[in-house]
């Protein structure tokens, strides 16, 4: 069912870590994700169980309805899918098609109830492979209507009963754990998700945000960094940008910094990257960024490679894959291409080089996508 693009890449150990140039996004002022609960991405499963199990007048009255939907005309899309049902009563794929419209019109109680009728109709017609999927609309809507205590049973329910997990899945269930407050089990779940795959916007900003609130200066900056490559020009990107400029301005507390496990020492290299400003007196501001950005990122992969720090449980994310990778980037002549990028929400000049600098702008992302799998 094809509602946006599966999300690419496994394991960060191994597989595909491509990340698109949003450079067509940022002219258009598209948000690619709001943080937000949402309906699982796209998937195998329920498209093979429509293919298989529709007759063709209905499956087309469904794929017609899907691209109304997709365009944004969702009441046009659910008369589409009322007429299908009309030929394939108590279908479950359709169920879930009519509850992700109302999903995307705010009307969660018709998403909820349209849900467990696709759930009631996939047991009865023995289709458990798109029964994970409908629980995920399902804890969206339940998210959305306050009741994330129940939003969380039912994520779980799909993790754990159904062996299913993807990094959409994972962003959903740890938002609703934000939502009642339980932040290190949020954290562990969004850390989960991106290990499956890192290029999900929302999980690494809130990932950003829930480390930035427990006081994890270098995982906070990490993941806000990341999520800037990936969604640069939106009012997150702003309040993102201005996250880790704070951090890397003056700030009281610099002095008093906490017990960080490993990344104690880069909290602390964090804290004091304001001392640059003096030796880059005269520069402009993205020239002084730049300097700064890059004393906090090479310090850490530095103090990693000379074994004078050690990996800590629960550290993978940032010690195997974002060091690395922004060290790289830090080391290469395309550094300032990515500073200026993730900052184009501050730059009064962005528009002026999104367009002359295009080539510049795709010519890092094709050199950031040979980034060796490890």
């Amino acid at each position: 069912m094809k509602h946006g693009k599966k999300p690419a890449g496994g394991p960060l150990e191994g597989k595909s870590r491509r990340i698109q140039s949003l450079i067509l996004p940022v002219l258009m002022g598209l948000a690619l994700f709001g943080c937000q609960g949402g309906p699982p991405a796209a998937d195998p499963e329920l498209s093979g169980a429509m293919d298989k199990t529709l007759n063709p007048q209905a499956e087309a009255l469904v794929r017609t309805g899907i691209l109304h939907h997709d365009q944004g005309y969702y009441e046009t899309a659910l008369e589409y899918y009322r007429n299908a049902l009309e030929l394939a009563p108590d279908h479950p794929v359709i169920y879930y098609e009519m509850a992700f419209a109302y999903i995307a019109m705010g009307e969660n109680q018709s998403a909820l109830e349209l849900a467990d009728k696709g759930l009631v109709a996939a047991g009865a017609r023995d289709m458990d492979e798109i029964i994970p999927t409908l629980l995920d609309l399902k804890g969206s809507a339940l998210d959305n209507l306050g009741r994330s205590d129940e939003a969380i049973e039912t994520y779980l329910t799909a993790i754990n009963q159904y062996e299913v997990a993807n990094t959409l899945l994972y962003f959903n269930l740890g938002l609703s754990y934000y939502r009642i407050e339980k932040r290190d089990e949020a954290r562990e779940t969004l850390v989960k998700g991106l290990r499956l795959n890192p290029n999900h916007p929302s999980s690494n900003y809130l990932l950003g945000r829930i480390c930035m609130e427990g006081g994890e200066k270098t995982q906070a900056f990490y993941a806000l960094c990341y999520f800037l490559l990936l969604e640069p020009n939106t009012e997150r990107a702003a309040e993102a940008y201005n996250t880790i400029l704070y951090m890397l301005d003056r700030q009281e507390e610099a002095i008093g910094v906490r017990n960080n496990g490993a990344f104690t020492a880069s909290d602390m290299i964090i804290s004091l990257s304001f001392t640059l400003d003096e030796a880059n007196a005269g520069k402009s501001d993205a020239e002084k960024f730049q300097a700064k950005l890059y004393y906090v990122i090479t310090n850490l992969e530095e103090q990693k490679n000379s074994g004078k720090i050690g990996r800590g449980d629960g550290d993978e994310l940032w010690w195997d894959y974002y060091s690395p990778f922004f060290y790289r980037i830090a080391k290469s002549e395309r550094f300032g291409t990515f500073c200026r990028y993730i900052g184009i929400t501050s730059d009064p000049e962005a528009n002026e080089w999104i367009q002359t600098g295009r080539d510049e702008i795709e010519g890092f992302f094709e050199w950031l996508n040979e980034y060796p799998d490890s």
